[in-house]
């Protein structure tokens, strides 16, 4: 799933990736789909299940 948003560095396409755990919450991970391999390290969001909503649900 891919989420376009605005900022100050302008406009960047998201990428999201829900990680399943099946002995705890599930996790979040946002991330620029043109990030570099280096910028990856540091580019990103992680949530746990309850921390977040998802978008169609916020609708």
């Amino acid at each position: 799933m891919t989420f376009t948003v605005e900022g100050a560095s302008g406009r960047s396409e998201l990428n999201t990736v829900i990680i399943d755990n099946p002995n705890s919450a599930n996790e979040c991970v946002l991330y620029p789909l043109d990030a570099t391999d280096e910028e990856l390290e540091t580019m990103w969001i992680f949530a746990k299940e309850g921390d977040y909503i998802h978008l169609e649900d916020s609708q």
